[in-house]
């Protein structure tokens, strides 16, 4: 038996539907016919209704005062003539499919987009095609958005950061959906800015200006599965807490302050089994803390992790470092970010396996900040120096005393083989870094002359203290 609240309900929703819906067919004007049938048609919608367009290109601007559906047929456009936002919604509830739209205006100042939301909830996109924009959706204080099957091409040139317009830029909006859409061409492909609940998934985010994705003053963020490459910073998040970052590939993004995760302020967030490849920098750490980054494939890059004092608690754990130049750099002696939980630890392809009862676990801590990672954190313009002898040397002299390691950060447990998960994902070739050493290896990589070894140690000690030096001069 139904409650008198569930009744009353049940009636409300009733009462809400709309009485007579009407689907109204639009045809595309002829070529050179100034008619806006599209823009009446919709004028004078009523909520609930459906308006689908013709084959065919429809003038914009649209204005969306109703909660109607708004659908292409197969070839449809909606042209803004490059003057302001194509369509522009107001309506909760709104709904947008199959359709192409194109050539929004150029004023930033003015928030040209292909489509603005302004204070509408539930309002959804689905397969449609924005080229030629500014803004791709610029949406502001539209809770439970939704964005997926929809591909979105800006007018910015890849890593040109002067560009300007964002793919999908989001303002103070809460339980976002966000999947399965193809972004590229903008200054970020996804821009949050005090944004609540988003959920992200399968998303492509490519060639851009500056980020695939960009959070500022964020929480509860869910960025799952995703491909972003070819930017300069894969996934940029700043003031943003709470965020779960996993099963992505952040691939690809090089250039001379390019970094695959950049997080800034940002704490209390899990990443995990992300596959971080081929970038100048895989992580960069400043002012974060307590995060926790498991089961990551970080391979190949510059630097694994760039790590800043103002960053704590971290817990690094189960993640794969393969073929890194530098594994990990630091600015401190003392640290309590750890790069073990207590029983775990991760692959280090630089250390040495020394696994004599056969638990898959090094016998021997290993220590992943090299004393010449640590001093050009400081000077990076001895990054040059980094496959010289005397850096040689000095990795050399560590091995052999440790009092030389310039931190205390050090794994207790590392595992001495890789994720075999890992072991079936397509990797680029391994053109850098220091041989990694295996099972199958049948000489040591120790150097067998030790005299000869401490004296290459003393000269590239000599050699990085007057570089130093001669810096500070």
């Amino acid at each position: 038996m139904r409650t008198p609240v569930a009744v009353a309900a049940a009636l409300a929703a009733i009462l809400a539907l709309p009485a007579h819906a009407r689907t109204s067919h639009v045809l595309a004007p002829a070529p050179g016919d100034t008619a806006t049938a599209a823009a009446l048609a919709i004028a004078q919608a009523q909520n609930g209704d459906t308006i689908v367009l013709g084959a065919g290109v429809h003038r914009g601007p649209l204005r969306i005062a109703h909660a109607i559906v708004l659908r292409g047929q197969p070839g449809a456009v909606v042209d803004g003539g490059g003057r302001g936002s194509v369509i522009e919604v107001g309506a909760s509830g709104t709904r947008i499919e199959e359709l192409t739209v194109r050539a929004s205006g150029t004023r930033v100042i003015d928030i040209d987009s292909g489509i603005h939301v302004i204070r509408a909830g539930g309002v959804e996109m689905r397969a449609v095609q924005l080229e030629d924009v500014l803004y791709g959706v610029y949406a502001e204080r539209a809770d439970q958005l939704t964005i997926a099957h929809c591909t979105l091409t800006g007018r910015v040139r890849p890593l040109d950061e002067s560009g300007e317009g964002n793919g999908l830029h989001l303002w103070y909006c809460s339980d976002v959906s966000v999947h399965d859409n193809d972004v590229s061409r903008f200054v970020d492909a996804v821009y949050l800015s005090f944004v609540t609940r988003m959920n992200a998934v399968g998303n492509r985010l490519h060639d851009n200006g500056r980020y695939g994705l960009h959070t500022m003053y964020c929480q509860e963020n869910r960025f799952v599965e995703n491909e972003v490459t070819r930017d300069v910073a894969g996934c940029a998040l700043m003031f943003t807490n709470h965020v779960e970052i996993a099963r992505n590939r952040i691939v690809r993004n090089r250039g001379p302050r390019t970094y695959g995760l950049l997080l800034r302020d940002c704490s209390d967030g899990r990443f995990e089994a992300n596959h971080l490849v081929d970038n100048t920098i895989a992580i960069f750490m400043d002012g974060s803390n307590r995060n926790h980054l498991e089961g990551n494939l970080v391979q190949d890059n510059g630097w694994g992790i760039l790590l800043f004092s103002s960053s704590a608690g971290n817990v690094f754990t189960g993640n794969d470092f393969i073929n890194n130049d530098y594994p990990v750099a630091l600015d401190m002696r003392r640290t309590d970010n750890r790069f073990d939980d207590g029983t775990h630890g991760n692959y280090w392809s630089e250390a040495a396996a020394f696994d004599l009862d056969g638990n898959g676990v090094s016998d021997v801590p290993f220590a992943p900040v090299s004393a010449f990672a640590f001093v050009s954190k400081q000077y990076p313009d001895l990054a040059v120096l980094a496959k010289s002898p005397a850096v040689a040397s000095l990795a050399v002299a560590e091995r052999v005393f440790p009092s030389l390691r310039p931190s205390e950060a050090v794994d207790r447990f590392p595992r001495v083989r890789p994720d075999p998960r890992f072991a079936r994902v397509p990797r680029p070739p391994l053109a850098r870094g220091p041989r990694v050493v295996r099972e199958t290896d049948t000489e040591p990589q120790v150097p067998r002359d030790w005299a000869a070894a401490a004296g290459f140690a003393v000269a590239g000690l000599v050699g990085v203290a007057g570089l130093v030096a001669g810096r500070r001069a």
